[in-house]
């Protein structure tokens, strides 16, 4: 319970420094990556082969590009953060800086690793929305 209130706090404090800084955090549109932008976070925490291109299209399933995407609100206390949208809830052994892109990469794979290699904690990959992303994804990953 402690460690819930203090990713909440946590998270709270980032959400309002990045508001300070004009950074619109909710519209989705704040600093937009592109697939290659975000293949490279996601190589560097260990992501490759098909899993690479599948981890891409899902950040951009998940969260448009947007690394300071924050959804999930009314759902779960803390919402979900990042381009991977990494649920506080379920992982506040994750909380940190996960607007940053390689730290939200990593905290992505490591879900993936607990997961047993695979990527059923993500509802885009459970519903099949990822795959509007694939050949996208694919295509930065062959390049």
């Amino acid at each position: 319970m402690v460690i819930a209130i203090l990713a909440i706090v946590v998270v709270g404090i980032v959400l309002y420094e990045q508001s300070q800084n004009s950074i619109d955090l909710f519209s989705g549109m704040a600093g937009k990556m592109n697939a290659s932008d975000i293949a490279t976070y996601a190589r560097q925490a260990g992501f490759s082969g098909n899993d690479l291109a599948t981890a891409v299209a899902i950040a951009l399933a998940e969260s448009s590009g947007n690394p300071t995407a924050v959804g999930d609100l009314n759902l779960t206390p803390g919402g979900s953060v990042g381009l991977w949208q990494i649920n506080l809830k379920a992982h506040p052994d994750l909380a940190g800086d996960l607007t940053d892109p390689q730290t939200n990469a990593n905290a992505a794979y490591a879900i993936y690793q607990a997961a047993g290699n695979s990527f059923h904690p993500w509802t885009t990959y459970k519903t099949g929305a990822y795959t509007a992303y694939l050949a996208t994804a694919q295509q930065v990953v062959n390049a």
